[in-house]
């Protein structure tokens, strides 16, 4: 064996080497990234929302981190007084999954999502809700939806792991409520002088009459002037004996 062979050799074993240990750091990177991925939960989003009273709005169901989604069961909780459900879609994103809502309750709504293929859904909505925000709200109030139940399965009918992200959303208080709120206050402040009033009236003063008005003025007779009998003659016309 010459010392060429012998170099060759010994750089071939090299190479085998090499590549096994290529091999080795390869499978190792892809063992270390599919169990972070398997720890990876998936997220139900809803997000932040300002609305004002009697407006409709549109809001997402949001999902994230789900490789592949053949299925999902979502009851919802939301508060009736505040919100009125009116409608739902899909998107082009669950456009192939069959979908059911039930909102025979007020208050709830139940959600059915299924199909034969899973599809992929990150940070995307795979369902919008509508609703109308009550008109008279007397106050800006913070409401959030609970989830009272939630199941995702994926196409090899594996149920997911999960997590939720449920910001509120802000009602912000009607115009007519706080004009009427204000004037309520203006009214608390004003004495009530109503007759059903707890408060008496105050008693009105009578006016004391004046001397004047007590004592009457004595009334001043004027006599007719005296009439004589040479005032009557005077007076008296001439007849005509008088005159020849």
């Amino acid at each position: 064996m010459t010392v060429s062979n012998f170099f060759l050799n010994k750089r071939i074993v090299s190479m085998k080497s090499f590549r096994f240990i290529f091999i080795l750091f390869y499978f190792f990177t892809g063992s270390v990234c599919l169990v972070y991925s398997a720890e990876q939960k998936a997220q139900l989003i809803f997000s932040k929302m300002s609305v004002h009273p009697g407006q409709k709005i549109e809001i997402p169901v949001i999902l994230n981190h789900v490789p592949n989604m053949a299925g999902i069961k979502l009851a919802l909780k939301f508060d009736k007084d505040l919100l009125t459900y009116v409608k739902s879609e899909k998107t082009k994103t669950t456009a192939s999954l069959m979908h059911i809502v039930n909102d025979k309750h007020p208050g709830k709504l139940v959600i059915v999502m299924a199909g034969a293929r899973g599809v992929s859904v990150n940070n995307q909505s795979i369902m919008n809700l509508f609703f109308q925000v009550n008109k008279k709200i007397s106050k800006s109030v913070d409401t959030k939806f609970k989830i009272s139940e939630l199941q995702l399965m994926s196409d090899s009918l594996k149920e997911l792991d999960y997590e939720f992200k449920i910001h509120p959303i802000h009602i912000k208080a009607s115009m007519n409520t706080q004009s009427l709120s204000d004037k309520k206050i203006e009214s608390k402040k004003q004495p009530n002088t109503s007759e059903n009033s707890k408060v008496p009236p105050k008693p009105k003063v009578k006016s004391v009459p004046t001397q004047s008005q007590v004592i009457p003025k004595p009334k001043v007779q004027v006599n007719p002037p005296e009439v004589t009998a040479e005032k009557l003659k005077q007076t008296k016309p001439e007849s005509k004996a008088d005159k020849k």
